[in-house]
């Protein structure tokens, strides 16, 4: 018998493996690459990149406005690698931006800052020892925070929708005139993923998933708080065991406060802060208290704008500060009614957790209202509110022309909300 064949064949087998430097075969190596490699470029992870082409879309042209025209004042101090990536990094570093990138190198050096949960500006510190930036670090946590979110909130929605409606809902995330925070260092995109992630896996029934996501949700925002009772909903019928691990949302809060008592003596620092520096505080009625304030200042603010506006723009100084705030009220009014709606939504059609926990979302940022703006930032925090989202997708996805309508008016809106806040024009 030949074995010739069989030699050669053998040979050419040998010669294709990967071999190490000390004569291992280093295929493991080289599967795991592969299957990494398979796993950033396979369907799942497709809303991820969806999500974050659009941000970087956004991004950039952003960018590109603030050299056709360039910022006098107000300018981010913070330092990338080089021009490029200075003008690049700190196109969003404005207003909260600027706290999370203090706290992430000085650490809380103030009782002011202890407004912004610690989870956010500890991931940015570890990254930008790596990074040697802090700004970088935070744009990219942010970035990525979000790519993750967006598979997650695909996987919520697919069961839920389809294919169809999980891909709208990740264009109404993606396109939302308040994405832009996706590429500042700000906390909104951790706390999405980590918000959609302990949602999943409460739907899926892994307890201890859901309560240490949920409780690193809250160590990121306060309103994380508002996961605790939809996550309830959905794991009770499991049995304690699955319920137990949800005592790691009140616990991540009460490890904040323990370590404000320790750090700058007051448990309460963080609220403390709201009520001092943004004038935050809750009336005899809690929630129900903010929304008849947002009612009424709305109300007020639309029949100024619409029934008293000074003609000829109140020329030569331009709009008086009534008038910019009215505008703000009757604005954030429209987007609290159309939340409110949305929660009806998602409760009867994507069932009583989702609504849960959008309406527990709505009473936490209804609890201590500004008085003279009752919905600050409302916007942002529907952001994070992803069953709007999907109930919003479940509304137009039987009526094209309006969703057509909603996409390309949430494209446009973006546009400018980004450019704007680029020039340090609050905006959420």
């Amino acid at each position: 018998m030949d074995v010739r064949p069989l030699l050669e064949r053998f040979a050419r087998t040998k010669a294709a493996r990967p071999v190490s430097s000390d004569g291992r075969a280093g295929g493991a190596r080289t599967s795991w690459r592969r299957r990494r490699k398979r796993r950033l470029s396979g369907p799942r992870a497709e809303p991820g990149w969806t999500l974050v082409g659009i941000r970087v879309a956004y991004w950039v042209g952003t960018a590109l406005a603030l050299l056709w025209l360039p910022l006098r004042a107000g300018i981010a101090p913070f330092h990338a690698y080089e021009a490029r990536t200075d003008l690049l990094f700190n196109t969003f570093a404005q207003w909260d931006a600027q706290w999370f990138v203090s706290i992430a190198e000085h650490g809380y050096d103030s009782k002011q800052a202890t407004s912004f949960f610690p989870l956010y500006p500890l991931v940015v510190h570890g990254v930008a020892a790596v990074l040697r930036s802090t700004v970088v670090a935070g744009v990219l946590v942010s970035l990525v925070s979000a790519g993750v979110a967006a598979v997650l909130i695909v996987e919520i929605a697919r069961p839920l929708l389809g294919p169809g409606g999980a891909r709208d809902s990740l264009l109404l995330v993606g396109l939302y005139p308040l994405a832009f925070v996706f590429t500042a260092v700000q906390s909104d995109a951790l706390f999405l993923a980590l918000s959609a992630g302990a949602f999943l896996a409460a739907q899926r029934g892994r307890g201890w998933i859901a309560g240490i996501c949920g409780g690193l949700a809250v160590a990121t925002r306060l309103v994380g708080l508002a996961l605790l009772p939809a996550l309830l909903l959905l794991l009770w019928r499991r049995g304690p065991a699955r319920i137990a691990p949800l005592a790691l949302l009140p616990a991540a809060l009460g490890g904040y406060m323990l370590y404000l008592h320790e750090h700058v003596g007051d448990w309460l620092s963080f609220q403390h802060a709201q009520q001092i520096y943004w004038t935050r505080h809750t009336g005899p009625l809690g929630p129900i208290s903010g929304l008849w304030q947002a009612f009424e200042s709305g109300r007020r603010g639309a029949a100024g704008v619409l029934l008293h506006l000074p003609s000829g723009q109140q020329a030569p100084m331009g709009y008086a500060g009534k008038w910019q705030v009215g505008t703000w009220n009757a604005i954030h009014l429209a987007l609290l009614l159309v939340a409110i709606v949305l929660t009806w939504v998602a409760w009867k059609r994507l069932g009583p957790a989702f609504g849960l926990y959008s309406l527990t979302t709505l009473a936490l940022v209804l609890l201590s209202p500004p008085p003279y703006f009752p919905l600050a930032s409302f916007d942002r925090y529907v952001l994070v509110d992803f069953p709007v989202f999907l109930a919003l997708a479940s509304v137009l996805r039987d009526h094209p022309r309006a969703r057509q309508i909603v996409l390309f008016t949430f494209a446009a809106v973006g546009a400018v909300a980004a450019v704007g806040y680029s020039r340090k024009v609050w905006i959420g």
